[in-house]
């Protein structure tokens, strides 16, 4: 735990790496905005329904449970 604490107090990241960068969470947000199915976001991204609606509610401040 104390090995833990000095990696976080250095600003190492824990975790899975985001697979939307910056630009592509805009465009994103963008195409749900301009009514683009869950669906055909979830294809076009790669990424599971779940991911999509959290980085959707990651922007709006929000979590989905």
């Amino acid at each position: 735990m104390d090995g833990i604490a000095k990696a976080k107090e250095r600003g190492v990241a824990f975790g899975r790496q985001r697979k939307l960068d910056p630009q592509q969470l805009e465009e994103l947000k963008q195409h749900r905005a301009s009514g683009t199915p869950i669906k055909i976001l979830m294809r076009n991204y790669r990424l599971s329904k779940s991911s999509v609606y959290r980085y959707l509610a990651e922007n709006q401040g929000q979590i989905l449970a």
